[in-house]
């Protein structure tokens, strides 16, 4: 991500402002919550010494950062300080695509302001209170891709973070600035194109930090400079023939396979380049798919919230067993299966992205493969104000659209879960999509408040069923309810 000091002043928008972090103001104000504050030069302060420790991860990234400032001046210094982070994303769209990548921000992701977390300001060792901004500032900048000619706009989310800081006159103080922050990423459209959950299958990532703000210290300068800079946070899948890169290179020397460190004297804020890693998975057959959280745990609604009904059940192999977390147990219909429906009514409406199904009995891989499972559903969806979806039928035998693997062949197993979407994010972003009553074959998107579009009840049916190799009976060991859009990490 970026780094750096600086301090709040008074607050004009700086639109190209891009990637600051640190400054001095003069005080907080009303503007101070929604736009870039124009840095303070504080000419008395100066930045004796640096140490910033970077921890580059998945899903967050750990920034340390000490400054050692001196008061060089007769006089006590108060300054409002307001310390930016930044994340690479196009706030307010749902999908941005670049070839067959899929690049997500922490907006198209679902998880608001949470793309920065653990924020903490020391000042000698004592905790400063803070506060952030109440919106996200969007920034941009462009690049020129070096085989193709062809530029790029890059869009930059910024949050500001502020605290006040007191440096009596002549005084030496340490001031510590540590957070985590969620990288950019990108992930393969063939991954999981259907559901939002693909966020947590990370193929390619980035991280940056800028150190131009701290210019605005004393002469711009810092008097000893030391960084280390940590790879070895990231997944064994990442560290290949050439990933990760790291950038810039000089006064940074690679100290192993994962390490890079500086020590210099006199580093000049102003001039320095910014850092950049970058990382992505290697895609051999062998490697897994790597995942951060567990999408399965940490979004899943609590079966207290939903009622499941069937049509009908075998003696021993009720409905209950659907919710009841347990993948040894199953609920097997009434003969072939066929025609045979799943109701789930909320107790009141809900914010629903996905049903995870374990289609077909999980209880061992032998008694997968002997009993049927579902080939083809169809989906129903209600929702709160009345509104039905129109009806979807969904391939459960297509690999590449609903199953939820490690795996990177093209065939689903025993032990993995298919991936029915319920809300996605460009209908959460746009609202649904409708017939234009003006214009045939055309479409508009009708926005609804978000308490209008939320679940009140599905029904999936049966259509088609992958017969077992030995038995008839259709069986299906679990149903789990997920709310992909919430905070999840």
């Amino acid at each position: 991500m970026k780094k750096t000091l600086a301090f709040l002043t008074v607050l004009l928008a700086l639109p190209l402002l891009l990637r600051a972090n640190g400054d001095p103001v003069i005080s907080y104000s009303a503007d101070i919550r929604s736009c870039n504050p124009v840095p303070l030069k504080v000419s008395e302060v100066q930045v004796v010494r640096e140490d910033l420790r970077i921890d580059v991860g998945l899903p967050y990234t750990s920034v340390r950062v000490q400054y050692v400032l001196k008061n060089n001046s007769a006089k006590d210094i108060h300054v409002d300080y307001g310390f930016p982070v930044d994340f690479s994303g196009k706030m307010g769209v749902p999908h941005s695509f670049d070839g067959d990548e899929w690049t997500e921000s922490m907006y198209e992701a679902g998880i608001g302001p949470y793309a920065v977390k653990e924020v903490h300001f020391t000042l000698d060792g004592k905790e400063l209170e803070w506060t952030h901004s109440d919106t996200v500032v969007k920034t941009g900048e462009s690049y020129e891709d070096e085989e193709t000619g062809e530029t790029f706009e890059v869009q930059m989310c910024r949050l500001w973070t502020y605290t006040a800081l007191d440096i009596p006159a002549g005084q030496q103080l340490t001031l510590e600035v540590r957070y985590q922050v969620l990288c950019s990423w990108t992930v393969p459209l063939n991954s999981l194109r259907v559901s939002p959950l693909s966020r947590y299958f990370p193929s390619d990532g980035q991280f940056d930090y800028d150190f131009t703000p701290a210019q605005h210290w004393g002469n711009g300068k810092a008097g000893t400079f030391s960084a280390t800079v940590s790879c070895s946070a990231l997944p064994k899948a990442f560290f290949n023939r050439e990933s990760p890169q790291f950038y810039p290179g000089e006064p940074f020397t690679r100290s192993n396979n994962s390490t890079w460190t500086c020590n210099v004297s006199n580093f000049d804020f102003a001039s320095a380049d910014p850092i950049r890693v970058l990382f992505w998975k290697a895609w051999d057959e062998k490697a897994p798919y790597v995942r951060w959280g567990d999408p399965l745990k940490d979004c899943a609604i609590p079966a207290s919230q939903y009622r499941v009904k069937v049509s009908g059940a075998q003696d021993n192999y009720p409905a209950g067993n659907l919710s009841d977390d347990d993948l040894s147990t199953a609920w097997v219909a009434p003969g072939d299966g066929v025609g045979a429906t799943v109701d789930i009514d909320f107790a009141k409406p809900q914010r629903v992205s996905d049903i995870c199904l374990y289609n077909g009995y999980h209880k061992s891989a032998s008694l997968w493969s002997s009993n049927s499972r579902i080939a083809k559903v169809r989906l129903e969806v209600t929702r709160a104000d009345g509104t039905v979806d129109e009806p979807a039928e969904i391939d459960l035998t297509d690999w590449d659209e609903r199953y939820y693997t490690l795996r990177d062949d093209r065939e689903p197993r025993f032990g993995e879960p298919a991936m029915i979407s319920v809300t996605d994010l460009r209908r959460q972003a746009y609202g649904r999509l409708l017939p234009d009553p003006e214009i045939e074959y055309a479409y508009i998107y009708d926005k609804v408040p978000e308490e209008a579009d939320l679940v009140a009840h599905i029904r999936l049916t049966v259509l088609e069923v992958v017969p077992g190799t030995r038995y008839k009976d259709l069986c299906v060991s679990s149903l789990v309810l997920l709310d992909g859009f919430k905070e999840a990490y």
